[in-house]
């Protein structure tokens, strides 16, 4: 461990810390039906942004093999792009 990446993992850990209580303020507005679709798209940024940090920082895959690395960030993108599909269909379905 390098004596930068004690630094790099605390300006980490409050990136993380501050996407956290943007997510929670946001998940408030989240919560009233007639909200618009960008609030729900801007919560799954901060989690996608979120992830990232965690498998680049904190899962020291930041110079670990790009495979695992791709994957596991793809697989965050598949699940976010799945709700936000979802959340997409309910905002414009004439049902409900």
């Amino acid at each position: 461990m390098t004596e930068r990446a004690p630094r790099q993992l605390q300006k980490t850990w409050m990136v993380l810390v501050l996407t956290v209580l943007a997510g929670m303020l946001l998940s408030l507005k989240v919560q009233d039906p007639g909200t618009p679709l960008m609030f729900t798209l801007a919560l799954l940024t901060l989690a996608v942004l979120k992830a990232r940090l965690v498998v680049l920082d904190f899962l020291g895959l930041r110079s670990g093999p790009r495979v695992l690395r791709v994957g596991l960030i793809a697989w965050t993108l598949f699940f976010a792009f799945a709700a936000a599909a979802k959340a997409l269909i309910a905002a414009v379905s004439p049902v409900g």
